[in-house]
């Protein structure tokens, strides 16, 4: 599993820079995040099981966040690539704001949960397998400077292409990006236990 899931997160991370399709774009991004999720169930032991768990968590929220906002996007703007969606943050300012803050989320920064879910990753490696940190640490970087580069394309510029009104409902964008957020900031004893649990019964 170790072998399965650090290849799926390699070649989905540099395939990344490869995609022109946005919603192309994001299913790599999920076979990425499949592979660190996969990738701590073969290291195994308590915590990378529990890391494992709530990464599959915080991945299913904030990935469902942000193909609500893509769904938005190709119908705002009439296409699904990326060289004919510019200016986002000019023409459709909520959605930007929306899509910015899952691909902050998704790629893992604080306070946002997925943030907590990878660092315990990267701990429980370091503790059974210092040199993989590198490899998944590396791969992580990466992948953020894939989505830093495809955010900076969609959201600037002059908007060009189609501009169609957005009429559908923000509501489950943002409420699965404010979950995410309580969650990396805190999360209910009750929950953690439940966590520890499962992550005990796959040792």
């Amino acid at each position: 599993m170790v072998v399965m899931g650090l290849t799926s997160l390699l070649f989905a991370t540099f395939m990344l820079y490869k995609q022109r399709d946005i919603k192309r774009f994001f299913a790599y991004s999920s076979i990425e995040h499949m592979g660190i999720i996969t990738f701590a169930f073969g290291i195994g032991g308590i915590l990378a099981n529990l890391a494992g768990l709530l990464h599959m968590t915080m991945h299913s929220l904030i990935k469902s966040g942000i193909f609500f906002t893509v769904g938005h996007v190709s119908q705002a703007k009439s296409t699904q690539q990326f060289s004919e969606i510019k200016g986002l943050s000019v023409s459709h300012p909520v959605l930007a704001w929306g899509l910015a803050l899952g691909v902050f989320a998704i790629a893992g920064l604080p306070p946002f949960g997925a943030f907590m879910s990878e660092f315990l990753i990267v701990s429980s490696v370091f503790v059974q397998s210092p040199w993989l940190t590198i490899l998944v640490a590396v791969a992580l970087v990466i992948a953020f400077g894939a989505m830093l580069m495809r955010l900076q394309d969609i959201l600037f510029g002059e908007p060009t292409g189609a501009s169609h009104p957005v009429e559908a409902s923000y509501v489950p964008l943002f409420a699965h990006l404010t979950i995410v957020l309580i969650a990396g900031v805190y999360l209910p004893v009750p929950l953690v236990h439940w966590f520890e649990q499962v992550a005990a019964q796959l040792k």
